[in-house]
């Protein structure tokens, strides 16, 4: 109550007539000092304890008469701002029982040592009334985390029943007041009723008030629940490619967006339903095609999405200049089947927000299931004849088989996962403990870690250069390193240190002390070609010796018969 008596003493010094020093220019109206209830009191002292750099609060009675504060911990330099004081707060100035902070000025006549404060403020809500404002000292520039933001609304949230309380209690209270010491100046009038004419927006008090991630979780519900309604009567990819449009639209702002459906027997686009924007440069990235068939990196892997970035040339007032595309690849999959892939695109190289990710990513699924019985069905465009039962094209392919035969295991074919693992085993078993892959992604134009053994030195390197989480990429076009160099040529290349297995991912000296970690550098690279295309490459290595001619070959004839795994794989499963 130090700072509240403080307030009460420049009341008293004003009315007496008596010069304050620190305010000369102030003439301050009478100051209606409310006695501090205990609840209100607590919660203050918790929501200090709570929220680091919060270094004082006050509770502001609305509507005030002349100035009234309800209660005051810490430092407060705003309760000298009449501004603040009388607030009259419309609905829509800001939300009910959620705090935001402001870089509003410290009023002049305050004493204040140290960085310029934030204020805090609140405007606290109970039974559909503005009951007060809630403001605070807040000494720090940085973000608010999760876990004090959730203390703060929840403060607010008790705060207000607290004082709503308190306040409907004195308003059905006779007035009688009492003048301490002549520091409480009450005016004459009665203190009139709150206005009634305030329209709220938020959800009344006796609604459960839902944590900002379960309100979150609920609208992507309602998204996701949205688009699945829309696509039930759609049996033709072109409609349904409309729906995912306007949906991933809403979601992310894409400024392309394309699904294309793979030929069920040849590896080729069946089908591709592409839309860009209206201006010149989306106009221009839909020309330049992006790669989006079943050789696509999305396509070959069993992954939820990839993303990358690429560049196209765009003519514009100054010639042909360079601009960055941030891409989105959804594989399709339905059945364990990857029949298509669907692509977003947006200008910039910031990428996609991980929301608007996970969130594009549910919708795909929920579509997931009526793309593949149109592409079995070969509807792409919209039906012509409506007698056609639109239940035959859009029955999942668990329903479409009325007497389902159980897959033998021996007979089902391998993944391309499970051929690539089958090779760093073979490698291990011929004594090769020390080997990894790469995979050539021709659309971002990378080479990008797949694979790598378990041995205690590819442990050690995978740690330090997260081979098997995607982190290890090397441009293709890299003309120092050797993996890059070898997938280019397409032919075996052996590498003495290890500098030119990292270039330039790290320096000499890093790659050194790798290299004494790891216990040797020499490493010998083969590529993997299917089809006549390079995939990927196997390095063998980095080892402290150079393997044999007799080791290499035997490496080469396993590299030889991955390759014709892939490519029937591939060729059966597109």
């Amino acid at each position: 109550m130090g700072g509240v008596r403080r307030v009460a003493i420049e009341t008293a010094r004003a009315s007496t007539g008596e010069p304050s020093v620190e305010s000369p220019k102030i003439d301050p109206a009478p100051l209606n000092v409310v006695r501090m209830t205990p609840p209100v009191e607590a919660t203050l002292r918790i929501l200090l304890n709570s929220v680091p750099y919060l270094i004082g609060a006050a509770v502001v009675r609305q509507p005030a008469v002349g100035d009234a504060v309800e209660a005051q911990v810490g430092r407060m330099p705003w309760l000298h701002d009449r501004r603040l004081l009388t607030l009259q707060l419309p609905d829509d100035s800001l939300p009910a029982n959620r705090a935001i902070l402001l870089d509003w000025p410290v009023p002049y006549q305050a004493e204040w040592v140290g960085v310029p404060p934030r204020l805090l403020i609140s405007r606290l809500v109970t039974q559909d009334r503005t009951v007060g404002v809630l403001l605070g000292t807040l000494i720090s520039r940085d973000q608010v985390s999760a876990g004090a933001r959730e203390a703060l609304d929840l403060s607010c949230e008790l705060i207000a029943a607290a004082v709503g309380s308190d306040s409907l209690a004195t308003l059905s209270a006779p007035s009688a007041v009492e003048e301490p010491r002549r520091l409480v100046v009450v005016p004459d009038e009665p203190m009139r009723e709150p206005e009634s004419s305030l329209v709220i927006a938020m959800p009344t008090e006796s609604e459960p008030v839902l944590d900002p991630k379960d309100e979150q979780d609920e609208r992507d519900r309602q998204v996701v629940d949205e688009v699945a309604r829309a696509l039930d009567e759609l049996t033709d990819a072109r409609s349904i490619g409309r729906v995912l449009r306007d949906a991933v639209t809403a979601i992310a702002g894409v400024d392309g967006f394309s699904v294309a459906l793979f030929n069920s027997v040849r590896r080729e686009v069946a089908y591709r339903y592409k839309v860009v924007g209206s201006d010149p440069d989306s106009a221009e990235m839909g020309r330049q095609a992006i790669d989006d068939g079943p050789d696509c990196y999305a396509a070959r892997h069993d992954r939820r999405w990839h993303g990358f970035v690429r560049e196209i040339g765009v003519r514009g007032p100054e010639g042909v200049e360079a601009r960055k595309i941030s891409v989105l690849q959804y594989p399709l999959i339905a059945a364990d089947e990857i029949f298509g892939v669907a692509t977003l695109q947006i200008f910039g190289d910031t990428g996609f927000s991980d929301h608007a990710t996970r969130l594009v990513l549910r919708v795909i699924e929920v579509s997931s299931d009526r793309l593949a019985a149109v592409r079995r069905a070969a509807r792409f465009q919209p039906s012509l004849s409506p007698q056609e039962s639109a239940a035959a094209a859009v029955l999942p392919p668990v329903a479409a088989a009325p007497f389902p035969v159980p897959a033998d295991p021996s007979t089902e074919a391998p993944t391309t996962d499970q051929i690539l693992n089958d090779l760093v085993t073979n490698c291990g078993e011929i004594g090769l403990p020390t080997t990894f892959m790469v995979g050539v992604d021709p659309a971002a134009g990378l080479l990008r870690g797949e694979l790598i053994s378990s041995s205690p030195a590819a442990r050690e390197l995978d740690y330090a250069l997260g081979i098997s989480a995607g982190r290890f990429t090397i441009e293709l076009s890299d003309r120092y390193n050797a993996i890059a160099r070898a997938c280019r040529e397409g032919r075996i290349v052996t590498s003495p240190t290890l500098e030119e297995l990292v270039h330039p991912l790290r320096d000499a000296d890093g790659a050194a002390t790798l290299e004494r970690l790891v216990q040797g550098g020499r490493s010998t690279i083969i590529p993997i070609s299917v089809s006549g295309d390079v995939v990927g490459a196997l390095v063998v290595g980095p080892m402290s010796d150079e393997p044999g001619f007799s080791t290499v070959v035997k490496v080469r004839d396993l590299v030889n018969d991955t390759a014709s795994r892939l490519a029937e794989a591939w060729r059966t499963k597109p």
